[in-house]
């Protein structure tokens, strides 16, 4: 049977019976597998254009509107084709783009060269000059570099046949790539003026790469991708459970990551014109996850107390090794975890903020699918990190999107109206992380939610003077009702249900404790609180005055929210283009104190009392 998968067209040929979700995979076609394909989510809806795939199943009764229904809409991990299939697959890529433009660093960062390209004009060796191919390149490095003059340079095994065939086919110039004392390669000619490193984001959902000069210390191009990995979960728990089911499972998982690399580097060099083979210098943040993953290493300890990982350091290592596909001796660099659950992403923060030189009280908080958590109090420093993510990315949230094509992002309700503002002004068809902060804000102002987060009656509205034109926007049902943000004039209307707030409610209520229990660590009061930093893409597009509304963190001034964009990035960024800020990287990581929520004393008190929405 043949699956065509649109609008990308690829296709596939299918000789055994498997679901449209493993089908796809296969294909290298991404759809959202939030819960893993256990049927729960209802993430992974698509479309059958042609071909027979059978009756639907409990779970797609359950998942799918009527109008789904009548459209053709199945669940992709339940569904097993019969015939050939011709199958339409949502995009879930367009918020990967959001994160490309976000990556600041500070503005007292210094770039060091890391890699050093020279061109040299090699003597031929003669029955009065017979010294080694080597000998006579090291000779020339230090005739004209003062700064190799006695240095002794390591040649990798591997470049000796290299050196040899460069040397008989040229006319005596070469160029030297060396790093730390090691010739990673000899190029033909000079080729001095092309050298570049990579700078990879790993996010639960969105993969950043980020290419430098490391000549001028300049960003060439930005590249992102929705994480591979998401088809076997939305959260690292249902990814670890997947890798840890055997050792090919685990592979797959490193592959797939690599891979998303390959294909960056690919859009790297059809936009700018850069030779994958001229990439000599990456580094790497994720979550330990993320990171483990990465290098193929079971992350099955963090699934389970007491969460410690197999390795915390920072690793070095060669892109050969890896499977990467740049220059096969390119450094690649991870950078260190500091536990569990607060990997080398929220170290790279903490250079990307400057929140260890700080002075005073600052909270930094990376909301991604995973939500970290830095308290600083005059250089001390505590982490933690709370399963919050999910909802604020759509994971929970009964229509949560991704911050893609047709995701409402935000939500204004004046004088009875609701108003919406849609990412690529397209007709609503769920809504994203910023919009669910916006809508919940708002309907407490407008008093469709009270403080215990609970939807209001249409018959408790009107006794309140609520307007006819909300009123008529709140519905009841089996499962608690909701507040119809968008009438649509087909298909689902788009809501916020009664359940989606208690997901908000969970979420912010365990940021809210994380952030309490740390501050009492530190010995902190809540007024002296001075900044809170917002890093990752929800945190720069969230409305500051929508988050402090719901109580996501404590009260401060609208001036002392801050939004730093992409800080994992610019971390990583700047541990690519300074040894400096990798020695750093290091330190900050051990000196770093990490509070296990899940075992903390207070932490049950203060997350059912951050539960609450207060004024």
């Amino acid at each position: 049977m043949k699956i065509t998968f649109k609008p990308s067209g690829v296709e596939y040929e299918l000789n055994e019976s498997l679901n449209l979700l493993k089908i796809a995979e296969l294909a290298g076609v991404l759809i959202d597998g939030s819960c893993a394909g256990k049927g729960t989510c209802g993430k992974c809806k698509v479309q059958i254009l042609q071909g027979d795939t059978g009756a639907l199943t409990e779970a797609e009764v359950a998942a799918l509107t009527d109008w789904e229904k009548e459209e053709g809409y199945r669940l992709a991990c339940c569904t097993k084709p019969n015939s050939d299939l011709v199958v339409f697959v949502p995009s879930i890529h367009g918020g990967s783009t959001r994160k490309k433009d976000m990556t600041y660093l500070p503005e007292d960062f210094k770039v060091e060269k890391t890699v050093v390209k020279t061109a040299l004009h090699i003597k031929k060796a003669s029955l009065e000059y017979q010294k080694s191919d080597v000998d006579r390149i090291l000779e020339a490095l230090q005739q004209k570099e003062e700064n190799f003059a006695g240095v002794s340079l390591e040649f990798h095994k591997d470049l000796l046949q290299k050196v040899s065939n460069i040397l008989e086919e040229q006319d005596g110039l070469i160029t030297l790539v060396i790093r730390d004392g090691m010739v990673l390669d000899v190029e033909p000619g000079d080729t001095q003026s092309h050298c570049y490193g990579v700078a990879f984001d790993i996010g639960t959902t969105t993969v950043v790469g980020m290419l430098w000069d490391l000549n001028k210390g300049e960003i060439v191009e930005v590249a992102a991708r929705t994480n591979p990995q998401s088809v076997f979960g939305s959260d690292v728990i249902s990814r670890i459970h997947y890798s840890n089911a055997s050792s090919d499972h685990i592979k797959e998982m490193q592959k797939k990551v690599c891979n998303c690399f390959r294909d960056i580097i690919a859009e790297f060099e059809a936009r700018v014109n850069v030779l994958r083979s001229q990439i000599y210098e990456l580094t790497v943040v994720g979550n330990t996850t993320m990171s483990h993953l990465f290098l193929g290493v079971n992350p099955a300890s963090l699934a389970r107390a007491p969460f410690a990982p197999v390795f915390c350091r920072s690793v070095n290592t060669f892109a050969e090794q890896l499977g990467i596909d740049v220059n096969p001796k390119a450094n690649v660099h991870l950078l260190p975890n500091i536990a569990g659950h607060v990997g080398s992403d929220i170290v790279a923060v903490l250079l990307a903020s400057r929140l260890k030189e700080k002075k005073g009280c600052n909270l930094a908080i990376d909301i991604g699918t995973n939500g970290e958590i830095l308290f600083a109090r005059d250089g001390k420093i505590v982490a933690c990190s709370t399963a919050a993510g999910p909802a604020f990315e759509g994971a929970a949230i009964y229509q949560g999107m991704r911050a893609a094509a047709g995701a409402i992002e935000r939500v204004t309700i004046e004088d009875g109206e609701v108003k919406l503002s849609v990412i690529d002004h397209e007709e609503p068809v769920g809504i994203c992380g910023s919009g669910l902060i916006d809508a919940i804000a708002q309907m407490l102002d407008a008093g469709i939610l009270d403080k215990k987060g609970r939807v209001v009656s249409a018959e408790a509205a009107r006794k309140a003077g609520m307007s006819e034109n909300l009123i008529e926007r709140l519905y009841s049902d089996d499962e608690g009702g909701g507040f119809i943000l968008y009438r649509r004039k087909e298909g689902e209307n788009i809501v916020l249900t009664q359940k989606d707030v208690r997901e908000v409610q969970l979420a912010k209520g365990a940021i809210f404790a994380g952030i309490k229990i740390m501050m009492c660590e530190l010995g902190v009061k809540p007024e002296e609180l001075d900044t809170v930093i917002l890093a990752g893409a929800f945190g720069n597009y969230i409305k500051k005055e929508s988050a402090l509304r719901i109580g996501l963190f404590p009260k401060v001034g609208l001036e002392n929210v801050i939004s730093i964009g992409n800080a994992a990035g610019a971390g990583a960024c700047m541990a690519l283009l300074s040894d400096k800020e990798r020695e750093l990287a290091g330190r900050f990581a051990k000196e770093t104190d990490h509070i296990e929520l899940a075992s903390h004393p207070d932490f049950q008190t203060e997350f059912l009392k951050a539960m609450y929405f207060m004024k």
